[in-house]
C-alpha cells in the first residue's frame, strides 16, 4: 500500500543522502539507501502538499533508482536493474555484497546494521543457486546450524549454539521456525523451501520479542507475498536419482484491493540407501501447495490470509549398523538369541561382519522404513495503522499428521523396532502494538499457544522381544499450553548510541496422560486413562530479559547484549514407581549469555564489502538431558513403569563461541563471501542425582555436546558474466562448506557413535536471459565429490548394544529451468 498521506514538503535540491533524510523527516517516514555510492549524488527539489510515495518518485527522477514500499511509513531506494542483468524469476536483483540489507529480527523491518544480534539473511538467489530445498540444504551454507535427522529423517532435530531438543518432545524446542510470522510445531520443520521471498536465521535467545520464547535462535521463513511484484512462474527441474521437480507461481491480477497469489511443489526422487530387502529408502514423493489472499484497500488497514498443504509418502532414512557395544546390561541370558546364538546371522555380531561386506548406503534393515506426512496450515496477519502506530494480531492453525517406522538397530532382529502414530493441532494467537513516540520506538504484545493430540499418539515398540518380553505399545497424550505477555523499547541514549529493553513473562503447562501396555492401544487422552493410564502435570513460569547497546559509526556499528532465555520443564511418561518414582518430574533450563558483536560495510580501493562479527558466551543451570534405563532399573519388577526416555536436570554447563561473516566485491562482478562458527562447549557441574549416575557414563562431566562440530565453515564465489547483445548472462557459482568433527552422543569413548570432520563442494552454472527471454537455465550440483558421512545418530546406547546411524546424500546434480511471466 503506498503511503498516501499527504504532507507539505519543501525540500530543496540536495545531496541524495541528505536529500531523503530531510524528506523523510518532514513526511514522518523512514527511508533507507540500497545503493552504494550514490550518496553523494545530487537529488531534484521537492515542493508542494504530496503524499510521499509520489515526492520519493520525484525527489529520484534522473538518478536510475527505485523507491518501494516495505512496510507502513518504511520506504526503500535501490538501482533500478537493466532487464537483462536480472535474475529472471527471482524475487529481486543479485544484490551487491555489502549492500544495505533489512532484516526483520526486532519484529519490524530495518537495516542490518541497527540490529543488536547476528542475523544471517538469504535472499531468493542465494536459495536457487544453491538448491536449497529444505532446512537440512540451508544448513549446509550456514556455518554454526545444524538441520539433521535423529535416528530417523522423520524427527527433525535443529541445533545451534550447541543445544538441541529432547529426543522425544515435541513442545520445548530451544528453536524454532517461524512461517510468516506463525511458530511451526516441530514436526512442520520438515516442510519444504519453496517461493522463499527471504530466510533469516537468528542466532542466541529470542526470548523477548518472538512468541515462543527459545533459547538457542530461531528461523525467519517469509513467502513471496501478492503484490510484491515477484512474477509468476513455471519451473521445473530433473537430476540423478530419478529426480523430477515442477514447481509454479500464479498470481491473477489484482482485484481492487485484492490480491492473490498460489503456489504449489510436486517433488519425485529415488532413494540414496539400497535395502538388503529389496527397494530404496531416503526417497522424495511430496505435494505441496501455499495459497496466499491479501487485503489492502486504501486505508490504514490491511489484513493477510495464507492457506499451506503438504502430502508425502515416502520411505524414510535407514539406519546403517557401525559397531557393537561389547558389554553393557544388554548381553544377558535372557538375551542370547540376539547375541550368542552359534553360527550364522543370528545375532547382532554376525549381523555387524556382514555389514562390514556391503556398501555404505546399504542397510540391513528388518523393516521398511515408511515415512507418511500430512501437514495443514492457516495463517492470517491483520494490520491497521502506520510506522507511528501500528496494531497487528497474528493467527495461526497449524495441523500434522506424521506415521512412521523404524528399525533403529539396522538387522533384521527385534533389538530396537518401533512404528509411531502421531496427530497434533497448533493454536497461535498473537496480539501485538508498536510505533514510536519521538525517537523512541516500542513494541509490545500478548501470546497464546495451544497444543494438543487430534488423534492416536501410539508408539508401538519392540526391543528384544521374547516370550516373557513382548511388544507393548506406548501412549502418550500431552496438552502444552504457553502464554505471555512481552515489550520491548528501542531508545537513543546519546547522538549514536542506542539502547534496547525487553522483559517478557511466560507460563508454560504440560499436561496429560501415558501408558506402557503389552494389550491396550488408546487413541485418545481419554481412552488412555480409562486404560490406567497415568495423569500428569507441569509448570513452569519465568521471566526474561533483553538488554543491548548499539553504537553507530558511519556504516559500521558495534553492539553489547545480554539476555535470559528458559525452556520450559516438563514430566516423565508413564508413571514412575521404585527407585525412579522421585524424578517424574524435572525442573525448568535456564541460559543467560553475552554477546559483543560488529557489523557494517566496508570499502579498500576497488573493493567494497560487509562483515559481520560475534563474541558470545552462555551460562546454562539445571541442563535437560535425556537418560536411557534398562529394563527394570527401578527394580520393582513391573515393566509398564519403565520409562524408555529419562528426562532429568542434568548438569551446568558454559558455552562459548565466535561467529563472523566476510563479503567481498572484487569489481563489478567477482563477489565473495567467508562464514564461520566456532563453539566450544563444557560441562561445569554434574548435578544429578547419585542413582542416576551410573546412567551419565563413566565420567559425566567430561561428556560432549552432541550435533554441535567445534568448527563449520563456507566460501562461497560467484562470477558474473555478461554476455553480447541479448544473449543475456552467464552466472558461475562455487561453494565449499567444512565441519570437524561431530559426536552424536555424548560418551566420547564410543567411536562409532561421531562423524569425523568432513567438506563437501557444491557449484552451480546459470544463464540468465538468454536471448532475451525471462528464462532461467541452470545446471547444479551438490556434494560434488561424493563424500560418505553420518548425518545423524540412529541407535547409540549400551542397552540396545547396536550403533547405527543415518546418512547424508550422495552427490546430486540437476538441470533447472524456470520461466517468469512477466
Amino acid at each position: 500500500m503506498a503511503h498516501a498521506q499527504r504532507a507539505s514538503l519543501d525540500v530543496p535540491a540536495l545531496p541524495l543522502s541528505s536529500a531523503i533524510a530531510e524528506l523523510g523527516r518532514q513526511a514522518g517516514v523512514e527511508i533507507l539507501l540500497n545503493a552504494p555510492g550514490m550518496e553523494g549524488r545530487r537529488a531534484r527539489g521537492v515542493q508542494g502538499t504530496l503524499p510521499a510515495s509520489i515526492a520519493l518518485a520525484k525527489l529520484l527522477r534522473g538518478l536510475n533508482l527505485a523507491a518501494r514500499q516495505v512496510a507502513p511509513g518504511v520506504f526503500v531506494i535501490s538501482p533500478v536493474q537493466p532487464r537483462v542483468q536480472k535474475p529472471v524469476g527471482s524475487a529481486a536483483p543479485p544484490p551487491l555484497v555489502g549492500a544495505e540489507i533489512l532484516v526483520s529480527a526486532r519484529r519490524r523491518p530495518e537495516l542490518d546494521e541497527d540490529v543488536p544480534l547476528l542475523v544471517i539473511h538469504r535472499a531468493p538467489e542465494d536459495l536457487q543457486r544453491k538448491a536449497v530445498r529444505t532446512l537440512a540444504d540451508l544448513a549446509k551454507i550456514t556455518p554454526g546450524f545444524v538441520a539433521t535427522g535423529q535416528t530417523t529423517n522423520a524427527t527433525p532435530l535443529l541445533v545451534m549454539r550447541g543445544q538441541r531438543r529432547s529426543i522425544s518432545d515435541e513442545n520445548r524446542l530451544p528453536l524454532v521456525v517461524y512461517q510468516d510470522e506463525v511458530p511451526l510445531p516441530n514436526q512442520a520443520a520438515l516442510t519444504p523451501l519453496y517461493d522463499m521471498a527471504s530466510i533469516e536465521v537468528l542466532r542466541g535467545p529470542q526470548g523477548t520479542l518472538f512468541g515462543r520464547n527459545t533459547t538457542s535462535g530461531a528461523v525467519l521463513l517469509r513467502s513471496v507475498q501478492p503484490g510484491s511484484g515477484v512474477p509468476s512462474y513455471m519451473e521445473a527441474e530433473a537430476g540423478n536419482y530419478g529426480l523430477f521437480r515442477l514447481e509454479g507461481a500464479v498470481e491473477p491480477p489484482a482485484q481492487g484491493p485484492f490480491s492473490l497469489r498460489i503456489t504449489g511443489q510436486r517433488i519425485r526422487r529415488e532413494g540414496y540407501t539400497h535395502l538388503l530387502s529389496g527397494g530404496r529408502a531416503d526417497n522424495a514423493h511430496s505435494e505441496a501447495i501455499r495459497a496466499i489472499l491479501r487485503f489492502a484497500p486504501d486505508s490504514p488497514l490491511r489484513s493477510t490470509l495464507s492457506f499451506d498443504m503438504l502430502n508425502a509418502n515416502e520411505l524414510g532414512a535407514a539406519s546403517i549398523l557401525t559397531g557393537v557395544y561389547e558389554g553393557g546390561s544388554a548381553r544377558s541370558p535372557e538375551n542370547a538369541p540376539y547375541y550368542d546364538c552359534g553360527s550364522g546371522a543370528c545375532d547382532i555380531d554376525s549381523y555387524y561382519d556382514i555389514q562390514k561386506t556391503l556398501g555404505r548406503r546399504t542397510s540391513q534393515s528388518g523393516i521398511a522404513p515408511r515415512f507418511q506426512r500430512r501437514f495443514r496450515a492457516l495463517g492470517n496477519v491483520t494490520e491497521y495503522g502506520d510506522d507511528k502506530l501500528l496494531i497487528r494480531n497474528i493467527l495461526g492453525w497449524r495441523t500434522t499428521q506424521v506415521f512412521y517406522a523404524l528399525d533403529g538397530d539396522g538387522t533384521p532382529l527385534a533389538i530396537n523396532d518401533s512404528t509411531t502414530r502421531s496427530a497434533l493441532s497448533q493454536w497461535t494467537e498473537e496480539f501485538q502494538v508498536q510505533g514510536r513516540a519521538g525517537a523512541l520506538r516500542y513494541i509490545g504484545g500478548l501470546f497464546y499457544l495451544d497444543s494438543a493430540p487430534t488423534g492416536p499418539f501410539l508408539q508401538a515398540v519392540s526391543r528384544y522381544v521374547r516370550p516373557d518380553n513382548p511388544p507393548y505399545t506406548i501412549a502418550t497424550y500431552q496438552h502444552f499450553r504457553s502464554a505471555a505477555i512481552f515489550g520491548q523499547v528501542t531508545f537513543p541514549i546519546a547522538e549514536t548510541l542506542v539502547a534496547d529493553v525487553g522483559l517478557r513473562y511466560t507460563g508454560e503447562w504440560i499436561s496429560g496422560c501415558s501408558l506402557r501396555s503389552t494389550t491396550a492401544e488408546p487413541e485418545s487422552r481419554r481412552a488412555c486413562l480409562a486404560e490406567g493410564g497415568s495423569a500428569a502435570e507441569a509448570r513452569s513460569r519465568r521471566l526474561t530479559w533483553t538488554l543491548a547497546l548499539t553504537k553507530r559509526l558511519g556504516e559500521h556499528s558495534i553492539y553489547l547484549t545480554s539476555r535470559r532465555a528458559f525452556r520450559s520443564g516438563g514430566s516423565n511418561s508413564p508413571a514412575l514407581a521404585g527407585s525412579l518414582s522421585p524424578y517424574q518430574t524435572f525442573k525448568p533450563e535456564t541460559l543467560t549469555d553475552l554477546e559483543l558483536g560488529a557489523k557494517g560495510r566496508w570499502t579498500l580501493g576497488s573493493l567494497t564489502g560487509a562483515y559481520t562479527a560475534a563474541a558470545y558466551v552462555g551460562f546454562y543451570d539445571k541442563v535437560q538431558r535425556a537418560l536411557f534405563p534398562d529394563i527394570d532399573y527401578d527394580g520393582d519388577g513391573d515393566l509398564s513403569t519403565d520409562p524408555i526416555t529419562l528426562y532429568i536436570n542434568s548438569a551446568k554447563a558454559r558455552i562459548a563461541g565466535l561467529d563472523g561473516d566476510l563479503s567481498a566485491n572484487i569489481g563489478p562482478r567477482l563477489h565473495i563471501t567467508l562464514s564461520g562458527s566456532w563453539i566450544d562447549a563444557r560441562y561445569t557441574k554434574v548435578i544429578a542425582p547419585a542413582a542416576l549416575m551410573p546412567l551419565l557414563g563413566s565420567d559425566p562431566l567430561h561428556n560432549r555436546f552432541t550435533y554441535m562440530p567445534r568448527f563449520s565453515g563456507t566460501v562461497s564465489i560467484l562470477r558474473e558474466i555478461p554476455l553480447a547483445g541479448t544473449l543475456g548472462q552467464l552466472d558461475l557459482s562455487a561453494d565449499y562448506s567444512h565441519v570437524s568433527k561431530i559426536r552424536f552422543t555424548e560418551r566420547s569413548a564410543e567411536t562409532f557413535g561421531s562423524q569425523p570432520g568432513y567438506g563437501l563442494l557444491g557449484a552451480a552454472i546459470a544463464w540468465r536471459g538468454p536471448g532475451g527471454l525471462p528464462l532461467d537455465i541452470e545446471i547444479w550440483g551438490r556434494n560434488l565429490t561424493d563424500r560418505f558421512y553420518a548425518s545423524g545418530g540412529g541407535t547409540l546406547n549400551p542397552a540396545y548394544a547396536a550403533g547405527s546411524v543415518i546418512t547424508g546424500p550422495p552427490r546430486t546434480i540437476g538441470i533447472r529451468l524456470r520461466y517468469s511471466f512477466e
